[in-house]
């Protein structure tokens, strides 16, 4: 858990995904309910190195577009 009196003060994180950073504040990894704070972010540990699913911590602050088609995905900041 986190203590939810210090959000305001959670650093951003940011991923860099083929060569551009993407910053996501610190206040939104993380989900509040009940009064308790935890971390929206899961690691794993996986034999071919550390992963991370980016998730919907992530596609709430970006917009994300899965092209199957072609096997990839892409990221844009929304202008709103």
């Amino acid at each position: 858990t986190i203590d939810c009196s210090k959000l305001s003060s959670l650093p951003n994180l940011d991923f860099t995904i083929n060569g551009k950073a993407w910053s996501v504040p610190g206040k939104d990894l993380v989900i509040q309910s009940g009064g308790t704070c935890l971390f929206a972010m899961m690691g794993m540990d996986i034999p071919t190195g550390p992963k991370w699913i980016l998730g919907d911590v992530f596609m709430r602050k970006f917009y994300t577009v899965f092209d199957y088609e072609n096997a990839q995905v892409g990221f844009a900041e929304p202008t709103y």
